[in-house]
């Protein structure tokens, strides 16, 4: 019951929680009322939001957030020398490119990737699961064989990937697997949360890194300016930060 709640309540609230979303709107409601209607005060509040505004969306604060709170840990991941499930939580269709050319490229055997699919979106009835149909298209282009790929069903987010991946490991009674978890490095964290609910015996392999660059150098920083960037980068950390506190009372 309150799974579904906390899933009902995060989706409705995700756009209204979002840093940019927010500051946008009071940059605009702060200049109508300071400037247009002549409010002195007002005006206050309006030049330290664009101040900070300003900041987060010129230089890569978001990045370096993400970086120290998210990624760092992850950088230099070690896998548990034998495995029996690869599992992949839904979410980026990136994750099972990778997964599947690391079991490619591997002299794994006898190992099977879990993929755990579903539709976050409130509406199902007028969504599609595209990522589903990618990783089959994805699988039958691959070297893997369909048999060896999984397919949970119907997990509406990360709390709900751990427990589909839960409810089949009791039912094929193998919960004493090892499992190699590869998603997003920002989205680590918060899935070891998760398998610890669990006690599923995890180690972690990312995906891709938001953070890790080609070149530092201050020229090259200049190049890569993206306002846009910098904002998204921002959003993603408060929505992660957000996500992995609340994912605490599950």
């Amino acid at each position: 019951m309150f799974a579904d709640l906390y899933f009902y309540i995060s989706k409705i609230a995700s756009p209204l929680i979002i840093p940019s979303n927010i500051l946008i709107f009071l940059l605009i409601i702060f200049f109508y009322i300071g400037f247009i209607k002549n409010k002195i005060f007002i005006r206050k509040f309006f030049i330290s939001i664009f101040i900070f505004f300003s900041i987060i969306s010129i230089f890569p604060i978001g990045n370096n957030l993400i970086y120290f709170f998210l990624e760092k840990k992850f950088y230099y991941s070690e896998t548990l020398n034998k495995i029996d499930y690869i599992f992949v939580p839904s979410g980026s269709i990136k994750r099972t490119i990778f997964a599947l050319n690391f079991l490619n490229n591997s002299r794994l055997k006898d190992v099977k990737i879990i993929f755990s699919s579903g539709i976050p979106y409130l509406d199902k009835d007028n969504s599609k699961d595209s990522e589903t149909s990618l990783v089959k298209n994805l699988i039958s282009s691959s070297k893997i064989s369909s048999e060896d790929i999984i397919f949970l069903p119907n997990a509406r987010n990360t709390f709900e990937n751990f427990k589909r991946l839960n409810e089949f490991l009791i039912k094929k009674n193998k919960t004493q697997s090892k499992i190699l978890l590869i998603t997003d490095a920002f989205h680590m964290k918060r899935s070891l949360m998760m398998a610890k609910k669990f006690n599923l015996n995890i180690s972690s392999l990312p995906s891709s890194y938001i953070t890790k660059k080609d070149s530092v150098s201050l020229i090259n920083f200049y190049q890569n300016i993206s306002v846009v960037n910098n904002l998204r980068k921002f959003d993603t950390f408060i929505k992660e930060m957000i996500s992995i506190n609340t994912s605490r009372f599950l």
